[in-house]
């Protein structure tokens, strides 16, 4: 840093530590990329239930200090539509912890972290990114940068450049400590809204209520405490977990509409994690989402620095995927909403049974092949154009299985069902060099089509 407070130009500066940020980060120091990460910490304790495929999403970025944080699965209970199941899990994990795990992973692998805000954004001129940043411990700096990936979560300025937003929402979270016991998690609909509770094998509870939010619920500051006690005693599927806690923690709001943006990438910048989408939380699928967008991100940020030629279409590849899985964690939480039949009158769960759309999730029709289309596809560490098959439940499309090409297996068939299979078979044998595992995969994938 020199007397003026600016330092070294970068390539890429990750604003934002949590999994999205840091996955993007490791990802492109993996490829050769200057790399810092400005960071700062979480205002508040939460903990968040997670599943085994998130664990997956760890382990490939490479996250290890941070899989180490994450619990046993333990049972998770819903009581939703006057019925009680105990049929899945979840591993819970407190993401104080969590996210500096995430960290340290990070500067383990020779990335510098730096401990601030980002206070401005601005271009400097010669292809670079001028940011005005404000460290914790050394005040103000200016950082340039060739690229920028803001993962900064829900709290990412720019409310107005949404491309979809769902009904307005606020979660409300309570710490708790109770005796200690077996940990487990609950989630239970009431009237005006959700909760969701886990408790840890010491006794601590975090206590979550999702609402509507509105210019009068919840209400400010003063009396949101008597009103989050009163909203407790309306759902009595919890007061057994309650018995015997005492709360150590005032109530802290947060933002939990569900949000797609419209700018998500540009030739130097891109969002991801739930800067570029945030989910209802009701999905419990916030980190696997994050972590989901995250691990493709390197190669769209790859593509755009090293073979600009194809920045195009990595700017497409990054958007299809991330309105894509919006559009199906949206369509799969307007559903479970919809199993809840006995508040449907009530204005909360009215509009989320309603939002985005009457599109089927999971369409019920027979999966069909549609033909070969030009996609952009993640080819080692870069987004090419590639022939893929597209299919009306894949509508992005299916370039491989296996390790096989689909396109050259299916291209010129016969018309007839019985030669068509023939050559299926052939071709299926020859592109997998004999190994039969592969033509296994191969053939199921053909038959869920109908192709054989």
């Amino acid at each position: 840093m020199d007397k003026n407070g600016k330092t070294t130009p970068v390539d890429v500066l990750v604003v934002g530590g949590g999994p999205a940020g840091c996955c993007v980060a490791m990802g492109l120091r993996d490829l050769g990329y200057a790399v810092q990460l400005l960071t700062s910490r979480r205002p508040w304790p939460s903990c968040e239930g997670i599943s085994a495929r998130t664990l997956q999403g760890l382990r490939s970025a490479g996250l290890h200090r941070a899989l180490a944080q994450v619990g046993a699965a333990t049972p998770r209970r819903a009581c939703w539509n006057s019925m009680t199941t105990e049929a899945n899990t979840e591993h819970l994990v407190l993401r104080r912890e969590f996210d500096r795990a995430l960290l340290e992973d990070v500067s383990a692998a020779g990335i510098p972290v730096l401990n601030g805000r980002l206070v401005r954004r601005s271009t400097a001129g010669d292809g670079l990114h001028s940011l005005a940043v404000k460290l914790e411990k050394t005040g103000p700096v200016q950082i340039a940068c060739r690229f920028f990936v803001d993962a900064r979560g829900r709290g990412v300025p720019g409310r107005d450049a949404a491309q979809l937003r769902g009904p307005e929402t606020v979660s409300l979270v309570q710490v708790r400590q109770g005796p200690a016991g077996e940990a487990g998690s609950l989630v239970c609909s009431y009237a005006d809204g959700w909760a969701w509770l886990a408790r840890l094998a010491d006794g601590t509870l975090y206590l979550q209520l999702t609402v509507e939010f509105s210019a009068h619920s919840p209400p400010k500051r003063e009396g949101l405490e008597r009103w989050f006690a009163a909203q407790v005693r309306r759902i009595p599927a919890i007061h057994p977990w309650l018995q015997g806690s005492r709360s150590v923690s005032r109530i802290f709001a947060r933002g939990s509409t569900s949000l797609l943006r419209d700018d998500i990438v540009t030739a130097d910048a891109i969002r991801v994690g739930d800067a570029a989408m945030a989910v209802d939380p009701l999905s419990g699928n916030g980190i696997f989402q994050a972590l989901s967008s995250a691990l493709a991100a390197p190669a769209v940020i790859n593509t755009l620095l090293r073979y600009p030629d194809d920045g195009a279409l990595a700017q497409t590849f990054h958007r299809e995927r991330v309105r894509h899985t919006f559009m199906r964690f949206a369509r799969t939480g307007r559903d479970f909403y919809r199993l809840e039949q006995e508040r449907g009158d009530t204005p909360f769960w009215q509009a989320r049974q309603r939002w985005p759309d009457d599109q089927l999730a999971h369409p019920e029709t027979t999966p069909e092949f549609l033909g070969l289309r030009e996609r952009p596809v993640l080819e080692g560490d870069r987004i090419r154009s590639r022939r893929v098959a597209v299919t009306s439940d894949q509508p992005l499309g299916v370039w491989h299985v296996d390790g096989v090409e689909l396109a050259p297996l299916l291209q010129d068939l016969p018309e007839t069902a019985g030669s068509r299979a023939a050559v299926l078979l052939e071709r299926a044998q020859r592109a997998s060099n004999g190994d039969q595992h592969k033509v296994q995969h191969l053939t199921a994938w053909l038959r869920h089509y109908a192709l054989l």
